[in-house]
């Protein structure tokens, strides 16, 4: 078998998003397929799909389409429904949902396309705004729902494991749209683009919390007009440890570094959207500015090796609207942080940093964009570790050499002599402790004789009684989503239950509990 290429998924053409105007990916959902755009999230590792319950009577007319599209489940001849449970990701954010967990096929790309599709995997129809525009989560990470004994894989792990992709890896980037003739997103999954961008050579490790994973030390962060420093010039107070997540728009800073911007920028902290709304003068004012935004990163706060990301103002030149404001107004996307759980670096840092993660390897790169008319596509492949010529891969055997086995030993006449009088001793001592242990019983038997037998009654109450009895899973096929009408707000699927991460090898299932406790009975008699 030939070597295996990376996969290339061709971007949507369109620019999708309340909260600022991103490069979608367009995925197919069901049998026959129904094609929606989504955004990457490098957290995820389910995709979640916008249902027809996620639009109600007081959105807006296209709202179908400003959410990337809408899966009609019952329009599907392949969807098998699992239940609903409790989205898991960014819950240290402060987003909530539920969604509808099923499997079914998944194509990636249009039809005519070329593109491959994959059948029984995991998908999350989801109703909730805070996911505003559907997510496909690239991270390989499985998902369990009932039991660790049943771990459904990702997309990722299914594409490497019908050697459609060389490696659990992927190159990407979120494009940006104020760069040349609108420049979009760029997704490699098995290996990466090198046309877009320039090697940082700096290799960053997984952090040990699988949740935050790709972490990266922030040493500083500086502003400059012009070639001039603003004031003040240092945005960062204190170096910090922050997230790499696509899944979120924005940048959520400590809130000392977010007052600095607050005073480098002109910028008001709005309470009610907890956003930076700006208004046009202020944009004004920010678009003469013409502000570059120097991010120094490192593997942790105090290597000396580090690379340097910087952000035009452009990439900060954002909009929201609705649910989170009535009309589409300016802001710039930093985010006050509660705590060092919040900080993280979101698609806007995405716009002008390529990100490479190789998750067989643990190891991850941030290297700075280039964006060039002139640039030819330069796709290159990450091989899997320890593969051979004949699994697909290509890449060349790297298996440590097998150790050699042990001589074999004979055993002398006088080692024989002894091993068979111990064996005799052996013998004699369990035939003693046999016969004393059955005259104990007979002695024991004959006193209980004496004493009354137990009740039907006792032996009746080693079990649980009906009515105490806790209440079967329901089945949630025919489960009707019913959403709050509320004008203003997330619309969430019915359910409850929390996310668990539970590690299992190298890839752990991640348990979701389920809405309903599930059953446990005592043994009848």
């Amino acid at each position: 078998m030939g070597a295996v290429s990376p996969l290339v998924i061709n971007p949507s053409q369109a620019w999708d998003g309340n909260d600022g105007p991103w490069s979608s990916f367009t995925l197919g959902f069901g049998t026959p397929p129904q094609y929606v755009r989504m955004l990457i999230s490098t957290t995820g590792y389910q995709p979640y799909v916008v249902l027809p319950d996620g639009c109600i009577s007081s959105d807006p007319p296209d709202c179908g389409s400003r959410r990337g599209g809408l899966f009609r489940i019952n329009g599907s001849t392949t969807w098998q429904d699992q239940g609903f449970y409790e989205l898991g990701e960014e819950l240290n954010l402060n987003y909530t949902g539920n969604g509808d967990f099923g499997s079914d096929t998944i194509s990636l790309g249009l039809l005519g396309t070329g593109a491959p599709s994959v059948t029984g995997q995991i998908v999350v129809g989801i109703a909730t705004k805070d996911f505003y525009v559907g997510s496909w989560g690239i991270n390989p990470k499985p998902t369990n729902l009932s039991d660790f004994n049943d771990p459904q894989q990702s997309l990722l792990t299914t594409l490497k494991e019908k050697n459609l992709i060389p490696s659990l890896s992927y190159g990407y980037t979120a494009g940006a749209r104020y760069r040349l003739k609108q420049v979009l997103g760029s997704l490699t999954l098995g290996g990466y683009d090198a046309s877009r961008f320039a090697p940082s050579n700096l290799s960053f490790g997984f952090a040990s919390d699988i949740s935050r994973d790709l972490v990266v030390g922030i040493h500083s962060i500086t502003a400059d007009s012009l070639g001039r420093p603003l004031n003040p010039a240092e945005l960062l107070p204190t170096p910090i440890l922050s997230f790499i997540d696509a899944a979120v728009p924005e940048i959520w800073l400590p809130l000392a570094a977010c007052e600095a911007f607050e005073q480098a920028f002109g910028l008001q902290w709005d309470s009610t959207t907890e956003l930076y709304l700006v208004n046009e003068t202020q944009h004004t004012t920010l678009l003469a500015q013409n502000a570059s935004i120097t991010f120094e990163i490192g593997t942790d706060t105090t290597n000396d090796q580090t690379v340097n990301i910087i952000l035009p103002y452009a990439s900060f030149d954002l909009e929201v609207s609705h649910p989170v404001v009535e009309n589409a107004t300016k802001y710039f996307p930093i985010r006050r942080a509660a705590n060092e759980t919040q900080y993280t670096l979101g698609r806007t840092f995405l716009q002008e940093a390529y990100l490479i993660v190789d998750y067989e390897q643990s190891n991850f790169s941030v290297n700075p964009c280039i964006f060039s008319e002139s640039a030819q596509q330069d796709i290159l492949p990450i091989l899997a570790p320890y593969a051979s010529p004949t699994d697909g891969t290509g890449a060349s055997p790297e298996q440590p050499p097998p150790q050699p086995p042990r001589p074999a030993r004979s055993i002398s006449g006088g080692a024989i002599a002894g091993i068979a009088v111990a064996a005799i001793v052996v013998i004699l001592l369990l035939f003693l402790g046999s016969f004393l242990a059955l005259r104990r019983r007979r002695e024991r038997a004959s006193k209980e004789s004496l004493h009354k037998a137990p009740t039907d009654e006792a032996q009746e109450k080693a079990e649980l009684p009906y009515a105490d009895a806790p209440q079967e899973l329901h089945d949630s096929d025919n489960q009707k989503l019913e959403l709050d009408g509320m004008e203003k707000g997330p619309q969430e699927l019915p359910g409850s239950g929390g996310l668990k991460y539970e590690l299992d090898g190298k890839w752990k299932p991640a348990e979701m509990s389920s809405p309903t406790p599930a059953a446990h009975e005592l043994p009848g008699n």
